[in-house]
Order: C-alpha cells, then sequence, then structure tokens
C-alpha cells in the first residue's frame, strides 16, 4: 500500500501527542456511561442472503457534562452537495424512452409520477417474491475497460432487495455491481444515487472490451412485492488504484486503547464518528484523547445516539441535533465536521434535505457482507459501507477494491462487540492492507476530494 501522506501523519504523530499529553479530560463530573446493550445489530433485515448492519451507539444516554462549544461557530454548509454533484460522469440512459429495455423479470413500465431527471422514469415491480429484472443491449459492444457505472434509484420496499448490475460480454462471462442492503425508510421515501462496486464476476471474467448488455435487478430477498423506480444511468472514468476508509463509530476507549496504536504502527488514518454528549463518559474516549488522535492524522466527524435516529426526528428536531453537534466539533477546532455518520444508519428523504443544510458527505447503506462504491459517483449523502465483524470478509473487500478500483468502507465499533472483529484479527486486516498493492487508506477528507473531482 503506498500512502503519500504518510510523512506528514508521521510529523503529526511525533509532535501532537507530545504537546497534547497533559491536557486533561473536561467531562466535569461523572456520568452514568450508556448501557452496552444495544451496541449490536440494531437492523435486523435480511438481504440477499446476507444479514444487513446494526450500528451503533447505545440508547442510554449519560449526563451531558462537556464542555459548551463555540455557539458562534457558523454550521450550515455552503453549498448542498446532493445538488452540486448529481450529475456525475456522462449519462447512459435517461430511461425517458424504453424501446431499448426489455423485461427479464417481474414487470417493468414508464412512470411519470416519479423522476430523477426529466419526465418519465423506469418503474419495476416483481410480484409475491419474485425479482425485477430490466436489461439493454448495446448496438455495439462497449469498452468499459476502466469505467463504473451509477444510476438513481426509488424504492417504496428498501428493506426487501438488493440492487445488481450485470455487465455481459458476447461469451456468458459476466462482473456484478451490487449494493446490498438499503436504509432509507419507510414511508417517507426518495431519490438517492448508488454507484456499487464490483462483487464479484463469472469464473472468466468478463472481457471488458466488449460488453454487449447491461441488467438492473432488483433481487427479492422476500416473499413480497417489491417496487422501484431507476433512472439517470451514468457511467464513470474508474481512479488508478482503490481506496479504503477505517470508520470507528460512537468514539469510544476501545479504539484509543487497542486500535490507535496500531493505526500509529502502520501509519494509517482513521474516521471517528463521536457522540458529542459521550465524550468523557464511561468507555468514551475525553475531549484530550480524540484531540490527541485528531493530531496523530484521525479524522472526527459527527455522529449521534441510536436514540435519535434521523428518520425519527421531525425535520425540526434533526435541524437543532445537527446544529449542536456541529457546534459542538466547530468549537473544539474539529474542522471534519462537515461529514456525519448517521445512528443506526437510517434516513428517509426528510432527513437528506435536512442533512444536506450542514454536511457535505455522509450515510450509510451498511451490510455484513462486501458493500462497495466508485470513488467518483456515490449519492454524497447515501455511502455505503461493510461491517468488520469478520477477517475474511474485510479482506476480501480489501481485495476487490484493489482489483476494480472501488471504496470500501470499513466500520468497526468496540472489540467486545459481535458486530466487530477481535483485536487479533484487526492487527492482520491492517497487515493486509500494508501488504497490498493497489489500494491506499484514506480519510472522509480525502474521499470527498475525490468525489468532488470526478472526471
Amino acid at each position: 500500500m503506498k500512502d503519500d501522506s504518510r510523512s506528514r501523519r508521521r510529523f503529526l504523530q511525533t509532535t501532537g501527542a507530545a504537546g497534547l499529553a497533559g491536557l486533561v479530560a473536561v467531562a466535569g463530573c461523572s456520568g452514568q456511561s450508556p448501557d452496552d446493550a444495544n451496541d449490536s445489530a440494531a437492523n435486523g433485515t435480511t438481504q440477499s442472503a446476507n444479514q444487513t448492519a446494526g450500528d451503533d451507539a447505545a440508547t442510554d444516554e449519560p449526563t451531558e457534562t462537556e464542555e459548551p462549544a463555540d455557539e458562534a461557530a457558523e454550521v450550515e454548509t455552503t453549498y448542498k452537495s446532493r445538488e452540486k454533484y448529481n450529475k456525475p460522469g456522462e449519462l447512459l440512459d435517461d430511461f425517458t424512452d424504453l424501446s431499448a429495455w426489455f423485461s427479464n423479470a417481474g414487470e417493468m413500465k414508464s412512470s411519470s409520477k416519479h423522476a430523477f431527471r426529466g419526465d418519465s422514469s423506469a418503474k419495476i415491480t416483481g410480484k409475491d417474491g419474485e425479482n425485477a429484472s430490466i436489461e439493454r443491449s448495446f448496438e455495439n459492444n462497449r469498452d468499459l475497460t476502466k469505467k463504473d457505472f451509477s444510476l438513481a434509484l426509488r424504492t417504496t420496499t428498501p428493506s426487501k432487495f438488493a440492487l445488481f448490475v450485470y455487465l455481459r460480454d458476447p461469451f456468458g462471462n459476466y462482473a456484478v455491481l451490487e449494493l446490498r442492503n438499503i436504509s432509507m425508510e419507510t414511508p417517507d421515501v426518495g431519490w438517492f444515487r448508488t454507484a456499487p462496486g464490483v462483487y464479484e464476476t463469472s469464473k472468466t471474467p468478463p472481457d471488458l472490451t466488449q460488453i454487449n448488455r447491461i441488467e438492473i435487478v432488483a433481487n427479492n430477498a422476500t416473499s413480497d412485492d417489491i417496487e422501484v423506480w431507476v433512472d439517470d444511468l451514468r457511467i464513470h472514468d474508474k481512479p488508478d488504484k482503490g481506496y479504503i476508509v477505517f470508520s470507528w463509530d460512537d468514539g469510544r476507549k476501545s479504539y484509543y486503547n487497542d486500535a490507535a496504536p496500531l493505526h500509529d504502527e502502520f501509519d494509517m488514518p482513521a474516521v471517528q464518528a463521536a457522540v458529542p454528549r459521550f465524550v468523557g463518559q464511561n468507555k468514551f474516549m475525553t475531549l484530550g484523547e480524540l484531540k490527541e488522535r485528531h493530531e496523530a492524522g484521525d479524522e472526527i466527524v459527527a455522529h449521534e445516539s441510536i436514540r435519535n435516529r434521523f428518520h425519527a426526528l421531525s425535520g425540526d428536531e434533526l435541524q437543532q441535533t445537527l446544529q449542536q453537534n456541529k457546534q459542538w466539533l466547530l468549537g473544539h477546532g474539529f474542522e471534519s465536521s462537515n461529514f456525519v455518520v448517521y445512528p443506526g444508519n437510517d434516513y428517509d428523504a426528510t432527513a437528506l434535505d435536512v442533512v444536506n443544510k450542514y454536511h457535505y458527505m455522509g450515510g450509510m447503506n451498511q451490510s455484513f457482507d462486501l458493500n462497495t462504491t466508485s470513488p467518483y459517483a456515490f449519492d454524497p449523502l447515501v455511502l455505503p459501507r461493510t461491517v468488520g465483524h469478520d477477517l475474511n470478509i474485510a479482506k476480501r473487500v480489501v481485495d476487490q477494491c484493489a482489483k476494480h478500483q472501488n471504496v470500501g468502507i470499513l466500520n468497526f465499533h468496540d472489540f467486545n462487540n459481535d458486530n466487530t472483529m477481535n483485536k487479533s484479527d484487526y492487527k492482520k486486516l491492517l497487515e493486509h492492507v500494508d501488504q497490498k498493492d493497489g489500494v491506499e487508506v484514506i480519510n472522509f477528507s480525502e474521499l470527498w476530494k475525490l468525489r468532488k473531482s470526478a472526471p
């Protein structure tokens, strides 16, 4: 793994830690620490034979004793990222004319009721557990050697299916790009863009210089109906390498005591999604420890307890929560406050609209299986990630990202939790990344730079 920013991080590690060695936690009086009972899977749906992801900070809230942030901090973003960056790459099909498409399974029809761009979209439905699948051929074979795909997606049945995009050559070989889990909550659904990474290929990989068909599949994981709209299919260049992000939720002591020394040893950054009012409480990092990790090269981003899941709050309640948390981050010098991790991974259309006023990038659509993305085309506020519960799956994320130049965000909470691999396996994972060619460990800021620089 080659990381051009290593020298900068090494300098920060040798200077920042010493400068902060005497910093005292500002938690004030001690408070009741959160109960760990809800740390493991918070979302129990299944997705195409793989369990979907749970998240997050425990629901019982500790005493709020942290130092108040600067109330004068400007918390709104200067632009709305979902609007500014909603046309990545090259348009391949706007689904205005469906004559090039035919249905392999389920039903397909043009829908003027819902459209991401233009006047219509393609609505596909699968009844009674049936998949919904549409495909089109190319008049001339397409060279997609260094290309990724994205499309706009809307569904009233988000927890019931996974999205597959097949690229097929004339010889029966294929690559399948997959979004394994969708965490948008009904009934307040809306459009979002997905740019799924490569999940697997046929035994003989496809000849990407002559792809002649593309197939979009809503793979029904239930015996119920599924209802999906697709629009704005786009094609994108690939980067020259793959990327990995290590994302730790809640700001726990487990990371500081057990994982941070490993990140320093391998000179790899991580992202800490801290809940401000938990800071300094039992089992959570103090403000001084968060600042120490910040100086060592980690990023501190916005987060919240699953007690305040974004889809469950009113618009006004969510706005107040986002403002308070971002003010805290800005008031304590954490410049990565423009990034956010949703508690419980849950969101809806209203949440996306409100979050877009305060953060540029975040999410997640989270899965216990490989769940990656193109760096140049994902919806800025609907990133996907993979739960880091299993070493072999996490290694596969790394390998696939290196092979197909995708981005894999790996998520962790606490080494004592079922949704996080143990410390020994975690070190093996870092060793694997360190020895892997064609992949670089980055933080959220660097990922956002990639997204903004999309060709």
